[in-house]
């Protein structure tokens, strides 16, 4: 749920700091950006559009380098905070990210396991991973 790339659209590419606190809001503008048929919540098929965007060989699969890479090229502040991103998304450890590692990524989110991830369930998600990587991205409100 790389909502990752939904930040990285929804903010300015040209960006050299990025703000994001406060992390509900920020958790809130990517909850927006990734409701793709804008019906109020976010599905698995959504998640899994999310992270297309990642996979440049178009293999189904996510390499720590893909998604790096596209990070770097579009918020090279974000790098840092990419890496421990990735390490998080990939559940298994093999060093790619595939549909196991996008259930299990939608099962956390997904808090009360109805199948569909409700705002507040998101923004849940979100405030607290970037609150606890907040080592990764700076201590101030800035990447």
């Amino acid at each position: 749920m790389n909502a990752l790339y939904v930040l990285l659209l929804v903010l300015p590419a040209a960006t050299l700091a990025i703000n994001l606190k406060p992390y509900n809001e920020t958790a809130h503008m990517m909850f927006v950006e990734s409701d793709f048929n804008n019906d109020g919540a976010f599905s698995r098929n959504e998640l899994d559009m999310v992270f297309k965007g990642y996979d440049t060989n178009g293999d189904g699969r996510v390499t720590r380098h893909e998604y790096t890479s596209y990070v770097d090229l579009h918020t090279p502040t974000l790098h840092d905070l990419s890496h421990a991103l990735y390490d998080i998304y990939d559940s298994d450890n093999d060093h790619h990210l595939d549909k196991h590692d996008y259930d299990m990524l939608f099962s956390i989110m997904d808090a009360d396991s109805d199948g569909i991830v409700q705002e507040m369930e998101f923004t849940i998600y979100w405030t607290a991973l970037y609150g606890s990587l907040e080592h990764v991205h700076g201590h101030g409100s800035h990447v």
